[in-house]
C-alpha cells in the first residue's frame, strides 16, 4: 500500500553505498523508518528531502516492518539551524526527545507542529535559545501525556500567590505556607543550586519561583500551539523557567539525554542530566 504524508527527518543511519535509512516524524504515522534507495548520491532526485532536519513530503510503499521511499519533495530545509552551535546542539535534542515520545502508526500532528515551529524559531533566531528549549520540553512533557498540574496549590488552591514550591518530580506546586507546615517533618534544607533556588525533601527537588514564572508555565500547557512561544522572560526569570521545565521533563522521561548535555557544554556551562 502507498501513503503520501508530510513529516520531518530525524536521525539517519547509512546503509549500503548509496542508500540510508530515515527516521521521520510523520503528521498521520507517528513515527516510521523509510528505507531510501541512492539518496547519498547528490544526483539523487531525492536528496534533499531526506536530509536531517528536512521538512518534506513522502510518497511511500509499505513493505515489511517499514517503509520505502517512492518520491520525496522537500518543504523546508531548516539548514539555518546549523548556523550557530547552540542552535545545531538544541536541533539534535528536540529532535532526539521527538523521536523518544512519538508514537509509532499514530497520528502525530500536534508533535510534529511543536518540532516544527521550534526549528523555524532556531533557525531564525527569533527567541533566546533557552526559551525556545523550555517551551519545547514543557510542552513535549504534555503531549507525552505528562502535564504538570499548575491549576492551584494543592495544599490550599489557592493560585494567585508570592512564592511557587515546584515538585518537580511530582508536577504540583504549593504556596510557602502549605510547603512549610507539609514538609516540615522532611528537614528540608533550602540551597543555593547552580540552575536556581532550590529545596530538597530528601532528594526531591522542590524548585522554587515567582508569579511570572508560574503565568510562563501555564501559558505553555494551556495556550493554542501556535500560541505557546509568543511570551518573554527576564534574564533571572527564564533561568527560574528553564530550570523548571528541564528537571520537570527529565524527571517525567526517567532517563537521560546525551544531546542535551551536549547542549549545555555548547553553551559553556555544563550540567548533568536532573
Amino acid at each position: 500500500m502507498t501513503y503520501t504524508v508530510k513529516g520531518i527527518v530525524l536521525g539517519e543511519t547509512k546503509y549500503k553505498e548509496h542508500d540510508k535509512i530515515v527516521t521521520v516524524l510523520t503528521d498521520t504515522r507517528g513515527k516510521i523508518s523509510v528505507y531510501a534507495h541512492g539518496v547519498r548520491s547528490l544526483k539523487n532526485r531525492n536528496f534533499t528531502s531526506v536530509q536531517l532536519y528536512s521538512y518534506s513530503e513522502f510518497t511511500i510503499t509499505e513493505k515489511n516492518d517499514g517503509y520505502v521511499l517512492k518520491e520525496g519533495t522537500l518543504i523546508e530545509s531548516f539548514y539555518e539551524i546549523r548556523n550557530t552551535i547552540e542552535g545545531a546542539s538544541l536541533a539534535a535534542y528536540i529532535a532526539e526527545v521527538a523521536a523518544d515520545i512519538a508514537p509509532e502508526e499514530e497520528a502525530s500532528a500536534s508533535l510534529l507542529r511543536l518540532v516544527l515551529n521550534s526549528f523555524h524559531l532556531i533557525a531564525k533566531q527569533k527567541k533566546p535559545i533557552m526559551l525556545i528549549k523550555s517551551v519545547f520540553e514543557l510542552r513535549a512533557a504534555s503531549e507525552a501525556g505528562f502535564c504538570p498540574d499548575l491549576v492551584a496549590c494543592s495544599g490550599c488552591g489557592k493560585h494567585n500567590i508570592e512564592s511557587y514550591y515546584f515538585d518537580a518530580e511530582g508536577g504540583t506546586f504549593q504556596c510557602e505556607e502549605c510547603f512549610k507546615r507539609t514538609s516540615s517533618e522532611a528537614r528540608a534544607q533550602i540551597i543555593s543550586a547552580d540552575d536556581g533556588s532550590a529545596v530538597y525533601v530528601g532528594a526531591r527537588p522542590i524548585l522554587i519561583f515567582s508569579r511570572s514564572v508560574y503565568a510562563a508555565m501555564r501559558f505553555v500547557v494551556f495556550s493554542k500551539q501556535e500560541r505557546i512561544f509568543s511570551f518573554e522572560l527576564k534574564d533571572g526569570a527564564l533561568d527560574d523557567f528553564a530550570a523548571a521545565c528541564e528537571k520537570y521533563f527529565i524527571y517525567q522521561m526517567d532517563k537521560s539525554y546525551r544531546t542535551l548535555d551536549f547542549f549545555h557544554m555548547s553553551l559553556g556551562a555544563p550540567k548533568g542530566n536532573g
